[in-house]
């Protein structure tokens, strides 16, 4: 049964996204995978519209691993005030910059460079084999652990960094051809659809297989 509810996702999910995708700058095809990847550490906690809005102030000061790589903490914690969280978002930028340096201006070139590198935590880590290494990775965050958890299992939600089992889950997902499309459909399903309040379970194209909807139909007091 598992399998049929992989396959249904995975099928239904890209046929909406083909038709409901939202259009960011760092999805278009001219963007960099610097842009893709230092999009993706912008987007942490954070509104994707939001940092389409500020993308272009971004990239027009910081247009590449060097220019990133040459800034100083104080410089990128007053140019991220804008987004919040500046403090946090600088000093993972500045130990990017650093790690660049370290390595005379060059980025990871495999999985093991990867883990040995300043691109820290398990989504830019996934991000970065994704976009740059082209493996089949997940950009799992709360929003896809939200949706897979409900999809498959509903009940406590744990940290994605200790939920083993939606890792192996999310792995397993983006075992497609449109691996990056699977998961920018995901994204964008749990952006528009399945929404942490009130998700529009009626009008789910998941709701055929869906354990969350299977529970909480006819249950009002159901809480995901």
């Amino acid at each position: 049964m598992r399998e049929v509810m992989v396959q249904y996702l995975q099928h239904r999910l890209l046929r909406w996204f083909d038709e409901n995708q939202r259009v960011f700058p760092w999805r278009e095809d001219g963007a960099t995978k610097y842009q893709q990847i230092v999009s993706e550490i912008l987007l942490q906690r954070t509104k994707a519209e939001t940092v389409a809005k500020y993308f272009d102030t971004f990239f027009s000061k910081y247009s590449d691993w060097n220019a990133l790589a040459n800034a100083s903490l104080e410089e990128l914690e007053e140019v991220m005030k804008p987004l919040g969280l500046y403090r946090h978002r600088a000093k993972r930028l500045y130990k990017l910059g650093e790690d660049i340096r370290r390595r005379g201006g060059n980025i990871p070139g495999n999985s093991n460079e990867l883990r040995d590198s300043g691109f820290i935590g398990l989504y830019v880590t996934n991000a970065f084999e994704l976009f740059i290494l082209r493996n089949r990775k997940p950009l799992l965050d709360v929003n896809m652990s939200r949706l897979l958890k409900r999809y498959f299992k509903p009940g406590d939600f744990i940290d994605v960094r200790h939920d083993k089992e939606i890792q192996e889950l999310a792995n397993d997902i983006v075992e497609v051809r449109r691996c990056k499309e699977l998961n920018w459909a995901i994204l964008d399903y749990a952006a528009l659809v399945c929404k942490s309040r009130n998700p529009l379970c009626d009008e789910c194209v998941l709701n055929k297989h869906c354990k969350y909807y299977e529970l909480s139909k006819g249950n009002t007091t159901f809480i995901p």
